[in-house]
Parts: structure tokens; sequence; C-alpha cells
């Protein structure tokens, strides 16, 4: 029976896991998230997938002992493959993130005209961070920390936005006002980047605000979503 793959937590290193499976190139995927490529019908087989990138196939990575794709299959997962026969790289409007130390976070980089080029972190705030973690299926607080001056590494090629601004109701970056491509005004020192908030289970808990890894504010996730308690009849 096929079924569908929830995309929380889907990101770049299950795309390549995906794409390797499926006997095309293990890098250069790009994971689409949201039923980009319309939703599926039938069972939602796998959640919270965390891939490594070395995993010879989707089912040898780690996943959430239970499905809880809250929305179905409107949250249904995607990829784009490389495919060294025809040298696709990317779509207009795709957008990655590289150099991090795990898939949640990144250099930003933006697909135009089949090649990737960065974004200057000229004005880049945590509203047009958070547009490119929706659009990377990674927003599960709606909150995304920005990184300015290469924080990630410089990039190469072209820097085709600078000074972007997003209102936050965007589902793609190039949906955000920016100053005409390649303007010039911009060097790769100035590449911007993002940490997204990486998907958590239902029931998982941390804590957060505190001095020390034992102590701080309570937090329960619902959902992919993290929140707090009320502390009526709080006690040990």
């Amino acid at each position: 029976e096929w079924g569908t793959i929830c995309d929380d937590g889907w990101g770049t290193s299950d795309a390549n896991v995906a794409c390797k499976q499926l006997g095309f190139s293990d890098t250069n995927a790009v994971a689409f998230s949201n039923a980009h490529f319309g939703a599926g019908t039938g069972e939602i087989f796998l959640d919270g997938l965390g891939c490594t990138g070395s995993e010879s196939s989707l089912l040898d990575c780690s996943k959430s002992s239970t499905v809880s794709c809250y929305y179905g299959h409107s949250e249904d997962a995607g990829v784009r493959c490389h495919d060294d026969t025809i040298g696709s790289v990317c779509n207009y409007g795709d957008v990655r993130l590289v150099g991090g130390s795990h898939q949640y976070e990144g250099r930003v980089e933006v697909c135009i005209a089949n090649q990737w080029g960065t974004v200057c972190s000229n004005s880049w705030d945590s509203t047009d961070a958070t547009v490119v973690c929706k659009d990377l299926g990674y927003a599960f607080t709606n909150v995304a920390t920005p990184r300015t001056n290469a924080y990630f590494g410089a990039g190469t090629g072209p820097i085709y936005m600078e000074d972007v601004t997003c209102s936050g109701s965007e589902t793609s970056l190039l949906q955000c006002s920016s100053d005409p491509l390649l303007s010039g005004g911009c060097s790769h020192s100035q590449d911007a980047g993002v940490e997204c908030e990486a998907p958590c289970s239902t029931g998982d808990l941390r804590l957060a605000g505190g001095n020390v890894a034992n102590e701080g504010r309570v937090e329960v996730c619902m959902d992919n979503e993290w929140g707090t308690i009320c502390d009526d009849s709080w006690g040990t």
C-alpha cells in the first residue's frame, strides 16, 4: 500500500536520502512541504523524520513513533532531486540552507535562473528569517533567528537580494520586497543566514530560561509547537 510522509521536520537531509533511495544524486535535493506537489490520499506512514544523510533508505532514518500530522495530507512532503544526467540544479524561487551544523540552520540561498545565489543581510531580521523557515516547513513556533555577516560562512556566485523587507505573510522569500537584484551594494561577507526551530513531538518537554541545564520554565510540545503550563495547582 502506498502512503505519504508528513512534512514535520522534513528537510534537506531527508530529501537527499529519498533521492539516493530513488537512484538520483544524494546531494543538492530540494525539500518541499505543505503538499507542494498536491495532497495525497490514503495513509500517512512517516512523521518527524530526522535523517542524517548517510542512510540508504528513509526507513533507516529516525522518526516519530506515532504519526500526528495535525493537518493531514495538506502537510505531505515532497522533493526535487538533482539529476546529473540533465544538469537540473534548482527551480526559480527554491530556497535552501547551507553551512549549518544541521538541516534547520544555515546560509540562505535562493534559486534564480537555475542558479543558486545568496541574500545580503542588510536589514535582515526575524520576520525575514521566519518567512524562510516557513517556506522550508520549519516554522513550528513562527519564530526564527536571523544571522548576519556570513555567520554560516561566505557563499559564492551571485547575491540576488538586498535590503529584504518581509511582512511575515509571504509564503516565499521572493514575495518580499527588496532592492533590485544584483545591485552591487553587498559582498559575500554580509551573506544572510537563519536558525529555524527544529520540530518537536507531542509530549516532549524542555526547560527554558534557566541559568543551568536542570532548571527553567517547563514547556511541552503539542502538535509540533512548544507551549507553557499554567501554574494552577502546580506543586512538588
